[in-house]
């Protein structure tokens, strides 16, 4: 079977780099066993083409490094691929960002659906005012749109509204759960995409002028030299440290050997995260979102009001 995968985001992707693009390719390595897969991405500065086996990833749009334009560059250049070439494959799957919907559902007859992560609501109105107004728009009613559709989480699925949605959780590293023996220190850790507003970055460096551990952050992510600049700002430079980025043996040893790990997030589809430091065997502190409720549920993890630093701290 020929797959065609639309996502703008891609595991080295500067801007983003985040839990779907990392889906997309740990889903798609295996399945390359048996199909033959191509996955269209938005370009970003030094993207080329490559293969891995049966897995081909081809990147359309500009080589500018504007993220906003990387972005619009893509909804337009893998439209055209989608026009162009939709009927050489049996399969396609659209990943949804209201940012760059393709309307995939109306230019191939070829089976498709789409595929959702997590729903920002009212976020877009808080980030860009009423230039976000359109992006909900999209968001509400462009999933409905298609007869298939996948979603990473039940959470999801139901803010979503899509009742007949296929659920695919996200996975982790198995070697995550092998018994590593650490040496706990005396530190919380965050890790993961370095967006401040998504995050809710701006809430734990907050939270964190009140408390006297340690945060260490490791991730990247287009926000970074906003972060570093809050830190500052904040007061906070001797308590909060960043440790960039780390590949899985590194991640495995920075989450094992802290006292807890964080997510404030404002929006998630599942965070795989969460899961990674579970399967570490590290308790959570998550923000009050549906998507994140399983961690409470499951017993690993406490609550805290979204958005709330007092109640974080």
């Amino acid at each position: 079977m020929k797959i065609l995968h639309l996502i703008y985001d891609h595991i080295n992707n500067p801007w983003v780099g985040g839990g779907g693009a990392v889906r997309v390719y740990e889903l798609y390595k295996r399945l390359s066993e048996r199909h033959h897969i191509t996955v269209v991405c938005g370009k970003y500065p030094g993207a080329t083409d490559y293969s891995e086996r049966n897995l081909d990833f081809h990147f359309v749009g500009t080589h500018k490094n504007n993220y906003v334009l990387s972005t619009f560059c893509y909804a337009a250049k893998a439209s055209q691929f989608l026009l162009s070439n939709s009927k050489s494959y049996d399969v396609i799957v659209e990943d949804f960002a209201p940012y760059n919907p393709l309307f995939s559902t109306l230019m191939t007859k070829t089976p498709h659906a789409v595929q959702v992560h997590h729903k920002e609501g009212i976020n877009l109105f808080k980030k860009y005012f009423i230039f976000g107004l359109p992006f909900m728009t999209v968001e509400k009613f462009y999933p409905g749109l298609f007869k298939n559709s996948i979603c990473v989480s039940e959470a999801s699925r139901d803010k979503f509204g899509l009742p007949g949605a296929v659920i695919i959780s996200n996975g982790i590293n198995e070697k995550l759960f092998d018994e590593p023996g650490f040496h706990e220190e005396d530190y919380i850790s965050y890790m993961g995409r370095l967006h401040i507003h998504n995050k809710g970055l701006d809430t734990l460096i907050k939270a964190m002028q009140m408390t006297g551990i340690k945060l260490l952050i490791a991730g990247e992510g287009r926000d970074k030299a906003g972060l570093l600049s809050l830190v500052r700002k904040s007061g906070v430079e001797g308590k909060v440290i960043s440790k960039g980025y780390l590949n899985d043996s590194e991640k495995k040893d920075f989450i094992g050997r802290s006292k807890i790990f964080v997510l404030p997030s404002r929006y998630e589809g599942q965070g795989i995260v969460i899961l990674e430091a579970a399967a570490c065997g590290k308790p959570v502190i998550i923000s009050s979102i549906p998507e994140l409720k399983y961690a409470v549920d499951a017993g690993f993890g406490i609550s805290f009001k979204t958005g709330d630093a007092n109640d974080l701290a």
